[in-house]
């Protein structure tokens, strides 16, 4: 006789063949779950508790945070390990080095506590993105879903400067570092530099914004126009000159495959604009800092920390924990202004090493990509043309490691390294038609 467990089991099953769960979840799956990340990470990424406490030192909170994209996160998870879990995971495999080591000093040397909890949820949560990003480009075929969706965040956070602009800000920035912020645009971020950063990468997925049509060219024109007038309305000098590379670059890449073209013209017009506008808050801001304040001292510190802790770090989001029992400047809550030396000092040379290798291999496609298309792979030629910013940004500050533009940073990684070298049967080229 079947038992009662088994025909229920069956009808499941039954239920999940007949498509029923099947076009409620996995239909809309994809283009809306990734659409909903995108903006939240690059919009809304607020805390899901009773108040929006973002701290601005570490690369996470004191204690495992639930954020809007970590709901998100978890939904795409659920809904790619139901379906098709080899395939949608393969991202995570540049990642085991990672994986292993957190685990080994874990076990071995860091012991557990909320706050460094916390700083590696946020680290894995990173390496999911990256493996999502990488599940993106494979299932978008037509190259749309996440480059209209941070062209829609790139309007969002211009449209909030907008409301600030005429009195009606929607985020207040609280805290001792409000009133050097006077002037400067944040829009939905914690920070002017926060907002450059997203918006670096939102003029990244405009750039390789389908252009077949009239219409999609100037809407990615457009949408690069108002990330570009973002990162300016921020005063972020790092934004400013990895944006102005981006396109510099972007552009010099494209010219030497397909020849010098309008487009090219009016990007580099638009770039030369965006540095004559910005001249002036340039002068004033390297006028009242020069050196860059205390940078040097603390160099000197996260120097003495890596020597001390070379093997095994101090562990992930512990930095100004543990480092400020030798540096006052530190234990105030500020860290090396360096995201490749932080994560040295927090994870040992060889997790630190572990922790970059995805973003690197992503590099190593790019270069393979330019060279076998001859310059005519435009994922290949943003990624390519992105790097001196990002170096920039890496060398200049703790940021990049930060939520959430660390994760923005490991979604746009994996999508833009997966689209590299696609076939034209697997990928059409975006950029084709009314992009001359």
């Amino acid at each position: 006789m079947t038992q009662p467990g088994t025909l229920f089991l069956a009808k499941i099953s039954s239920w999940w063949d007949g498509s029923l769960l099947r076009a409620m979840l996995l239909e809309p799956r994809q283009r809306l779950t990734t659409l909903l990340l995108a903006i939240c990470v690059g919009a809304g990424p607020m805390a899901l508790g009773n108040d929006d406490k973002r701290i601005y030192v570490g690369i996470a909170p004191d204690i495992p945070t639930v954020y809007t994209y970590t709901v998100v996160i978890a939904a795409i998870a659920l809904i790619y390990t139901l379906q098709a879990p080899r395939q949608d995971w393969r991202g995570l495999i540049p990642w085991t080095p990672f994986f292993g080591w957190i685990l080994l000093m874990s076990v071995f040397s860091w012991g557990f506590s909320a706050r460094m909890s916390s700083g590696i949820l946020h680290l894995t949560l990173g390496a999911v993105v990256f493996a999502i990003g990488i599940a993106a480009a494979r299932r978008d075929p037509d190259g749309a879903v996440l480059p209209w969706a941070f062209a829609a965040v790139a309007w969002i956070q211009l449209l909030a400067i907008a409301f600030a602009a005429v009195g009606l800000p929607l985020r207040h920035i609280t805290g001792p570092q409000a009133p050097d912020l006077v002037g400067r645009a944040t829009g939905l971020t914690a920070h002017p530099g926060e907002l450059a950063k997203v918006l670096f990468f939102c003029a990244m997925f405009a750039l390789v914004l389908p252009r077949s049509t009239r219409s999609q060219l100037w809407a990615s024109r457009l949408t690069l126009g108002a990330a570009l007038l973002g990162i300016s309305l921020s005063q972020s000098r790092t934004g400013l000159v990895g944006v102005l590379v981006l396109i510099v670059g972007f552009a010099g890449l494209e010219a030497v495959a397909s020849g010098i073209r309008r487009t090219h013209l009016m990007m580099l017009g638009a770039a030369a604009l965006l540095g004559l506008v910005s001249l002036p808050w340039l002068i004033a801001r390297f006028s009242a800092d020069p050196t860059g304040g205390a940078r040097g001292h603390l160099l000197g510190v996260a120097a003495r920390l890596i020597r001390d802790h070379w093997w095994s770090g101090l562990g992930p989001n512990n930095y100004v924990a543990l480092g400020g029992a030798i540096d006052k400047l530190t234990s105030s809550g500020v860290p090396v202004h360096n995201a490749l030396l932080l994560s040295t000092a927090e994870l040992g040379v060889l997790g630190s090493m572990a922790l970059w290798l995805p973003f690197v291999m992503v590099v190593v496609r790019a270069v393979s990509g330019v060279i076998s298309s001859k310059g005519r792979d435009p994922a290949a030629r943003v990624i390519l043309a992105s790097l001196p910013g990002l170096l920039l940004i890496l060398l200049t500050g703790w940021g990049l490691l930060q939520a959430p533009v660390y994760l923005i940073f490991a979604l746009a990684f994996g999508y833009l390294g997966a689209r590299t070298q696609q076939t034209s049967e697997e990928v059409p080229n975006p950029h084709q038609g009314a992009a001359s």
